[in-house]
């Protein structure tokens, strides 16, 4: 039996807007005699917000690498004050971090923006570094609209028989998805049916096991 408690998310995000109050209050506001102290304490505390979300994504990583099978599902599904996608683009971000592919001094402190410098690929990440993109200051809005760009490039490269070959095998692999979950959704009603299913996790014995 796992010793990982679940709690809803209602109720993480109940701790964590305690755990907030908390940190308000003993965080006290010192008062400076000039712009460049309060330049240097506001740009410090914004730096430590960047490396608080990357500790968080370093965290997932580790929690889904160790904790047995369907844990980390449940974990984030149920125990998070976040969902899924953003666990995912927390966990993107501390994965190119510590892989080396960004400097963090030329990241901004942000980790959504940071995610969408993760979904470039090698070659378009040289050319947003030839084009400035990566940088403190880079907003969001800046890479997406980059993304966009390069696509269109990449459109206006591609033949009428790529492109149109690309959108039939689209259209298939979605038709292929439709028919998967549907599947699965009547293999987990059957189940459910069964008493077989708690909390969307199997209680099936694993296979070998005749006890």
């Amino acid at each position: 039996m796992s010793g990982f408690r679940q709690v809803s998310k209602a109720q993480a995000k109940t701790h964590l807007s305690r755990d907030e109050r908390v940190a308000r209050l003993d965080g006290a506001v010192v008062q400076f005699s000039n712009r460049a102290e309060y330049q240097h304490e506001i740009s410090r505390l914004w730096e430590n917000a960047q490396d608080t979300f990357v500790t968080i994504g370093r965290y997932l990583l580790a929690a889904a690498a160790s904790l047995p099978h369907g844990e980390f599902d449940v974990m984030v599904e149920n125990g998070l004050p976040f969902g899924r996608q953003i666990a995912y683009q927390l966990r993107k971000v501390a994965e190119a971090i510590d892989g080396g592919r960004f400097p963090p001094e030329q990241l901004p402190p942000s980790y959504t923006t940071i995610f969408q410098l993760t979904t470039l690929t090698d070659p378009q990440l040289s050319v947003a570094k030839e084009r400035g993109l990566l940088r403190p200051d880079v907003t969001r809005r800046e890479i997406i609209t980059f993304r966009r760009e390069v696509a269109r490039e990449a459109g206006a490269a591609a033949t009428p028989a790529q492109l149109a070959g690309l959108a039939k095998r689209r259209e298939t692999l979605l038709k292929q998805r439709d028919k998967i979950l549907r599947e699965l959704m009547e293999v987990e009603r059957a189940m459910s049916d069964l008493g077989l299913l708690a909390d969307g996790e199997p209680l099936l014995p694993p296979r070998g096991d005749n006890t």
